[in-house]
């Protein structure tokens, strides 16, 4: 009994140090650059809160953004607006998507297109350089 308790409390040690050491911050390899990404939403004549972040994914070729194929996806958020990550130095492209969830017409009268539950986007190509940041502010239309 004393044996399974000991053991128990040994997984319990490793485990707290494992995911003490995810939480730290990552170190990063010479030969990266840095993607600040500022998903700033439009200023639709909708209630407050009706637009959200839906998407924000990255591919490594114009095609593979257009079937959806994305070499890495961030878990967007309301409440966060700029997203760092970090690539190796080469041409990637984005895909940022909101959506509006206000309800009636609110959405298709304060100018969002396609009215409610609708979606727009915005992409484009960027270039990652080492050890510099690169700085891509959302513009959607």
């Amino acid at each position: 009994m004393k044996m399974k308790i000991g053991i128990a409390i040994l997984i319990v040690g490793l485990l707290a140090a494992c995911l003490k050491l995810k939480n730290d911050d990552p170190l990063i390899p010479d030969n990266h650059g840095s993607l600040e990404f500022r998903f700033i939403l439009p200023d639709y004549k909708v209630p407050k809160g009706g637009i959200h972040r839906i998407s924000l994914g990255f591919a490594l070729s114009l095609d593979s953004l257009y079937r959806g194929v994305y070499f890495q996806k961030v878990n967007v958020s309301d409440y966060q607006q700029n997203y760092t990550l970090y690539f190796l130095p080469k041409e990637y492209y984005y895909n940022a998507v909101i959506t509006c969830s206000c309800g009636g017409d609110s959405c298709l009268n304060g100018g969002f297109p396609g009215g409610k539950f609708s979606m727009t986007n915005t992409f484009d190509k960027f270039e990652i350089e080492v050890q510099k940041t690169t700085i891509i502010e959302t513009k959607f239309q």
